[in-house]
C-alpha cells in the first residue's frame, strides 16, 4: 500500500465518522455553556431575589407602608412585600371628599384580603367571631352599622354579630342625639369581648386614635412663621385656643388685635374660623407642648407709620384704658397707646397712685415727650400740658396787664393834653 493510501486511511471518512459518534448531545452543550458562560445579569438578580426578605402578611395584620401611586379608584402602597398592596381611594378621602394623603406619605392600615392581591383598609369588616377576636386582640378598628339606640347608647351590627356602644363612647364629646346615628356605618374599637353576645365597642376610642395620628402628621408640617387657618375651640380670659387640624395652638389675648382686648369673648366666637400666624413652637408632641399663634401679626401694624402722624412736643387727646401703680396707659388711636408715668401727672404734687388723678375711660390731654417706634413706646405727660397751660396763662395775663397799662397811660396822656388845651394845666 502506498504512503498516500495509508495517509488516506488515517484522514479519510472512517475516522471522521468515529468522531461524530463521540460528539456531546445538545443538553450537554447547554449545560456546559451555562457553566462556562453564565448570564451574569440574570444570576445577579436571582441571587438578590433569593436574599431579599419579602414580608408575608395575613388578613387582619397591621402594616405600614409608603403611598407610591394614586389612581382614579385605587391607590398603591409599598409595605415591603413582593408586590404593592392596594387600597380603595375613598378610604384616603376625608368627610368632604378631599384627599388626606399624597404620594410619598406613610400610611398605616390593615390587611383586608390576600386573595389574588393584597388589599388594605383602615377598618376591618368582620365576618366571623374569629376575626372579631383577632381585631380585639390586635386593637384593630372594625366597621359596624348602627341598627338601634336607647338611653344607654347604640346597638351596632358587626358582620351579623350584635354589639353595644355606650353613650359615653359615641363621640369624643357629649352626644345629646344618639338617634341621629341610626342607619349609619361607623368605625369602632372593641373594648370588651366576653361570651357570645357581650361585645362592647367604642367609636370614641377610634376617633381619639385617628386624632392622635392627625396630630402627629400636623406637627411634622408646622413651621414657625407660616400662616394657617384654624377653628376656635375654646375661649378663656387669657386667650383663645385654635384647632389647626389635630393640634391646638393658643392665641394669647395680647396677640388677638393691635387694639387693647380686655376679654377675648368680646371679639371672638367659639367655632369661628380664623387665620393665624405661628409665632412659636416648643416641645412638639411632648407633655408641655406649646404652639403660640397670632392674629394681629397678619394685620397692618399702626406702629409702622406712627412717626408720620405724631411728633415729640405735640399735644394729643386720648382715653385712659388702663391704670397701673407706675402710671396710666392712654389710647391715642386704635392700636397706639402711650404711658403717662406717675411722675408726669400733676406739677408740684406727689401722688401715690394714678387713680388719684384719672380713671379708666376718662379723656385726657397729654404732651408727647418721646416716641420709640421700634419698642412701640410713647411717653406722655399731663404735667407738661398743665405747665404749658400755666405758662400760656401767665403770658396771656402779662400781655393783658401790659395792654391795660398802655391803655391807661394813653388815657392819662389824653387827659393831660385836654387840660393843657383848656388852660387848666
Amino acid at each position: 500500500m502506498s504512503t498516500l493510501e495509508k495517509k488516506g486511511e488515517t484522514t479519510g471518512d472512517t475516522p471522521a465518522q468515529a468522531s461524530s459518534d463521540d460528539a456531546p448531545t445538545v443538553e450537554e452543550l447547554d449545560k456546559k455553556y451555562a457553566e462556562d458562560t453564565p448570564d451574569t445579569e440574570f444570576a445577579t438578580l436571582l441571587k438578590e431575589s433569593d436574599k431579599q426578605n419579602y414580608r408575608e402578611v395575613s388578613t387582619g395584620e397591621k402594616v405600614t407602608g409608603t403611598l407610591r401611586e394614586i389612581g382614579e379608584s385605587t391607590a398603591f402602597i409599598d409595605f415591603g412585600g413582593r408586590s404593592e398592596a392596594s387600597i380603595d381611594i375613598q378610604e384616603l378621602r376625608d368627610e368632604s371628599g378631599k384627599l388626606r394623603y399624597k404620594t410619598g406619605d406613610t400610611i398605616e392600615a390593615f390587611v383586608a384580603s390576600t386573595d389574588g392581591e393584597i388589599r388594605l383598609t383602615f377598618s376591618l369588616r368582620v365576618s366571623s367571631r374569629q376575626l372579631l377576636r383577632h381585631a380585639h386582640q390586635n386593637d384593630m378598628p372594625i366597621a359596624g352599622k348602627v341598627t338601634g339606640f336607647n338611653t344607654g347608647g347604640l346597638v351596632v351590627n358587626i358582620g351579623g354579630l350584635r354589639a353595644f356602644c355606650p353613650m359615653s363612647q359615641i363621640d369624643t364629646g357629649y352626644c345629646n342625639d344618639p338617634a341621629s346615628y341610626a342607619g349609619q356605618t361607623h368605625n369602632f374599637k372593641i373594648v370588651e369581648l366576653r361570651g357570645r353576645n357581650n361585645v362592647v365597642v367604642s367609636r370614641r376610642a377610634y376617633l381619639e386614635e385617628e386624632n392622635r395620628k392627625k396630630a402627629d402628621e400636623m406637627r411634622q408640617q408646622l413651621s414657625e412663621g407660616e400662616e394657617r387657618t384654624g377653628i376656635i375651640t375654646r375661649i378663656e380670659r387669657f386667650g383663645s385656643f385654635v384647632d389647626l387640624g389635630g393640634v391646638e395652638g393658643l392665641v394669647h389675648v395680647s396677640e388677638i388685635s393691635h387694639t387693647r382686648v380686655e376679654n377675648p369673648r368680646s371679639v371672638l366666637k367659639k367655632g369661628e374660623e380664623v387665620r393665624v400666624k405661628i409665632i412659636g413652637l416648643k416641645n412638639l408632641g411632648k407633655k408641655n407642648e406649646r404652639i403660640s399663634l397670632s392674629i394681629k401679626a397678619l394685620e397692618k401694624d399702626p406702629w409702622d407709620t406712627v412717626a408720620e402722624r405724631y411728633r415729640s412736643g405735640s399735644i394729643i387727646t386720648g382715653k385712659v384704658v388702663s391704670i397701673q401703680n407706675f402710671g396710666a396707659f392712654v389710647e391715642i388711636e386704635p392700636g397706639i397707646e402711650g404711658l403717662i408715668h406717675i411722675s408726669q401727672f400733676v406739677s408740684g404734687k406727689r401722688i401715690s397712685n394714678p387713680s388719684e388723678v384719672v380713671s379708666v375711660g376718662r379723656e385726657v390731654k397729654a404732651l408727647i415727650r418721646e416716641i420709640d417706634s421700634k419698642k412701640k413706646r410713647i411717653s406722655l405727660s399731663m404735667r407738661a400740658v398743665e405747665e404749658q397751660d400755666r405758662q400760656t396763662a401767665e403770658i396771656e395775663d402779662m400781655a393783658a396787664f401790659k395792654s391795660k397799662q398802655t391803655q391807661e397811660s394813653q388815657s392819662d396822656n389824653a387827659m393831660a393834653d385836654a387840660l393843657r388845651r383848656a388852660g387848666l394845666a
